[in-house]
């Protein structure tokens, strides 16, 4: 059977691309930078916002221990290159700059082709400071209007660790984003994580709508185990173009932020971030952990 699924390779950002064409959607990933998916969308449009400022630029950094390491990442700019991509948490454990090996360094990269089911695999670098090696699979398959993202870390230290996945995606503003209610999980309010009075939430028995419409920094949380949360962007060609993320939640777990969905809105470039979280897990040398996030592109 014939596999009715495009791969392209060619550039964007300045970087060697790889770009995965069905009938649903486009998605494109930069594995020199951290792996990260930096285009999903149709008709070219892309939701994802991409940083041109930063196009082509990747720092080297000289082999060093995790205090090297640490030392080099602390005095460093954050790089927001843009797009999708696997942060760990909680937060407070890099401060506010993520890991350089799995944020921005160069993954490898494996192409599965199967009968009916098309895998791109992305393996980061040994991360110097943590231990923790990730493990990006994207699953497309024949006919659906569906990814899915696994996102896997193993434990490649000789400590315990406790870390959770953090899938961060950047998304050109202006948009709408949708999070409903959940079933264990009932939270009334948004969680305030910085400067939520600059935020517009409408909540209903169904869940918050939350417009992204202005350049004014804030953060927001949210506690529910609705498991999906959706981004709605209305496109200069008249077409409204909407990403479901999809995902389980265990409510009875830790989440290491204390949320399972976060809203960030950026004041210093045009975009919005999108962030879903899992539980966190504690590994033994030589464990792994897995969570998967399903991405659905919508056009109307």
């Amino acid at each position: 059977m014939y596999l009715m699924i495009q791969v392209i390779e060619s550039n964007s950002l300045g970087f060697p691309s790889i770009t995965i064409r069905t009938a649903f959607y486009e998605l494109t990933v930069l594995p020199a930078i951290g792996g990260r998916i930096i285009g999903f969308g149709l008709d070219g449009v892309n939701l994802l916002y991409q940083n041109d400022s930063l196009e082509g630029h990747c720092p080297h950094y000289e082999p060093a221990g995790s205090e090297g390491m640490q030392s080099i990442r602390k005095s460093s700019p954050i790089l927001l290159y843009g797009g999708e991509k696997t942060w760990l948490a909680p937060q407070s454990d890099w401060g506010g700059t993520p890991y350089a090996d799995l944020d921005h360094g160069e993954y490898a990269c494996e192409i599965l082709r199967g009968e009916r089911t098309f895998r791109l695999t992305l393996t980061s670098p040994i991360c110097r400071e943590t231990g923790i090696q990730l493990i990006r699979t994207l699953t497309f398959e024949q006919d659906v209007r569906y990814v899915d993202i696994e996102q896997r870390m193993i434990n490649r230290s000789s400590v315990q660790v406790t870390k959770g996945f953090w899938q961060v995606t950047m998304l050109n503003r202006n948009g709408t984003v949708h999070i409903p209610q959940g079933l264990a999980l009932k939270e009334e309010a948004s969680i305030p994580l910085l400067n939520a009075q600059n935020a517009s939430v409408q909540r209903s028995a169904d869940g918050w709508t939350m417009p992204v419409d202005n350049g004014l920094m804030y953060k927001l949380g949210f506690m529910t185990d609705g498991g999906r949360a959706s981004a709605v962007y209305e496109a200069d060609n008249g077409k409204t173009y909407e990403l479901t993320k999809t995902f389980q939640v265990e409510p009875d777990r830790k989440y290491p932020h204390g949320t399972v969905v976060e809203v960030y809105n950026a004041s210093e470039y045009s975009y919005y971030e999108l962030e879903v979280h899992s539980p966190a897990y504690t590994l033994n040398p030589g464990e792994d952990a897995a969570f998967t996030i399903r991405w659905e592109l919508a056009v109307y």
